[in-house]
């Protein structure tokens, strides 16, 4: 028997139905769900859980235990935030940022010099759907949009330092360069704030079947769950990709794995 111990319910970002899915394609793999419980003690061959609103616990005997207990911060991020103001630190380990994914600094002179993206990154208000407080999930997505982001700010030469980060002033050798007469003339001269733009959800729950919720922003297009779904999450990672080399090689991969089970 497997036993998947979940500290709230399964896959909360997506949908309740594809939540439902999930739920019945793990049980029918042979998988016992516990959701809204806690894991209180691991030992060699025993574990201790407690259901959350009851706080009942059930000691379980165990041969393997596998605990995916959620990501920690990396001792950079630690180190970093014992230098930063109090008023940095998020919950989780994560670091406070503004509307431009910069973060308090110990002073008003190197304020704008620190930059922080990913599943660091926190600021509650800015990352909200619009049924929760809850900011958004430390995925890929995210990352990779605030990382195009930062990048756009960086290569345009805004000065962080000031809010909003605006062009520098420049002299008049400079003022009719053609980055910053396009920029000007799309009305950028200050770099609009971050604003994530949610192109849906995916995630892969075992047997070749997996769950799509495909969005643009708050406007949900379609769900799928299962085999169909399987095919676009697969489609999706192989074109995520960076080069044709790492796609050649996954597909190959994947080939070998089904024909070594057949």
């Amino acid at each position: 028997m497997f036993l998947l111990v979940l500290n709230s319910s399964i896959i909360y970002t997506v949908d309740a139905d594809l939540r439902s899915r999930a739920l019945e394609s793990l049980q029918s793999q042979g998988v016992e769900v516990r959701l809204n419980t806690r894991l209180r003690d691991v030992r060699q061959d025993q574990i201790t859980i407690m259901e959350k609103n009851t706080g009942i616990g059930e000691v379980i005997p165990v041969g393997i235990t596998v605990w995916a207990a959620g990501n920690a911060p990396v001792p950079f991020v630690r180190e970093l935030l014992s230098q930063l103001p109090i008023n940095a630190a998020a919950s989780a380990g994560r670091i406070n940022v503004d509307k431009w994914m910069r973060c308090p600094t110990p002073s008003q002179e190197t304020f704008g010099s620190i930059l922080v993206l990913g599943d660091i990154a926190y600021h509650e208000a800015q990352y909200k759907y619009d049924t929760t407080s809850e900011p958004l999930p430390q995925t890929a997505q995210v990352a990779g949009q605030q990382g195009a982001f930062v990048a756009r700010m960086l290569n345009r030469g805004y000065d962080m330092s000031i809010t909003p980060p605006t062009l520098p002033s420049l002299d008049k050798s400079e003022a009719f360069s053609l980055l910053r007469v396009w920029l000007v003339s799309r009305g950028l001269e200050e770099a609009p704030p971050f604003n994530f733009l949610s192109l849906g959800l995916l995630a892969y729950i075992g047997q070749e079947e997996a769950l799509n919720q495909v969005m643009v922003g708050n406007v949900p297009l379609f769900n799928y769950s299962g085999k169909i779904a399987f095919v676009l999450w697969r489609s999706v990672y192989l074109a995520k990709q960076a080069s044709s080399r790492n796609q050649a090689l996954i597909a190959f991969d994947w080939l070998r794995t089904k024909v070594s089970r057949s």
